[in-house]
């Protein structure tokens, strides 16, 4: 799926929700914004009502690439949402699924590159913005989704286990 009209990121907007992925050329990590605080469903922990300025700050610091679609959409009790989950899993539980519970509890997407188009269908994201990802998009500011099997997300989960495992 081509996302089109992406803008260079500014700054995060206080009253605004955004769904970002990161590293969206890959398997892409996602995270909601909202209010000023972020939630991320990690392979080590659940992360919920977390300033969102330090974390901007590191991502623009380390040079990830980060996809933003600013939402039109007030989500669900996100504390509540994310205090369900302890970490995401190799076997069913991806950093996706609070995040759809929170957006669109109804929905059935197993993956953002699904997610996003219900967004889109539903008038739900009011722009697309990038950061560090001048050498992803083409010259019309448009960025491909890559598109992944369920298979895939659990054997990096897995690699991100192993790999933080070895550090401990």
């Amino acid at each position: 799926m081509w996302i089109s009209g992406i803008k260079k990121w500014d700054e995060v907007n206080p009253e605004s929700t955004y769904l970002m992925l990161i590293s969206p050329q890959e398997i892409p990590h996602l995270v909601l914004v909202s209010k000023n605080a972020y939630y991320s469903l990690t392979h080590k922990k659940s992360v919920f009502d977390e300033p969102v300025q330090p974390y901007l700050k590191f991502l623009q610091r380390s040079g990830k690439s980060v996809l933003i679609a600013e939402l039109r959409v007030e989500p669900l009790e996100l504390s509540t949402i994310f205090k369900r989950y302890q970490k995401a899993n190799t076997d069913e539980i991806t950093c996706l699924l609070p995040i759809r519970e929170a957006l669109l509890p109804n929905s059935s997407a197993n993956f953002v590159f699904e997610l996003i188009p219900e967004l889109l269908g539903q008038d739900l994201i009011g722009a697309f913005y990038q950061l560090n990802m001048d050498d992803l998009v083409n010259q019309s500011n448009d960025f491909e989704l890559s598109t992944y099997s369920k298979e895939a997300i659990f054997s990096y989960i897995e690699s991100l286990n192993e790999k933080y495992a070895k550090r401990d």
